[in-house]
């Protein structure tokens, strides 16, 4: 069988148990570089284990704004990580 590195390196990430720290620095580096100075800001914290996104936001009006927009933050996410990682976001 033929395995390129990048199936190997995701692999070692998935059976180390490393998943869930990879990918919420991954989903962290998202947010700050791809969504608005002004988003980014207002999200204080950010968690990421076992599918679930974490986002602490300082703001109820963009927490409101976020949760209408939950699917396509979901998506975008996974897209950029291309693969399925995130099922569920959960506002605070």
């Amino acid at each position: 069988m033929d395995l390129h590195i990048k199936d190997v390196i995701q692999k070692f990430i998935n059976e180390q148990e490393i998943g869930d720290v990879y990918y919420a620095q991954k989903i962290r580096m998202y947010i700050k570089e791809e969504m608005s100075s002004s988003i980014s800001s207002r999200i204080t914290q950010i968690e990421y284990a076992e599918g679930w996104l974490t986002l602490h936001v300082n703001s109820a009006t963009l927490r409101h704004d976020l949760y209408l927009n939950k699917a396509t933050i979901i998506e975008k996410i996974n897209n950029h990580l291309e693969r399925s990682v995130v099922r569920l976001l959960k506002l605070l």
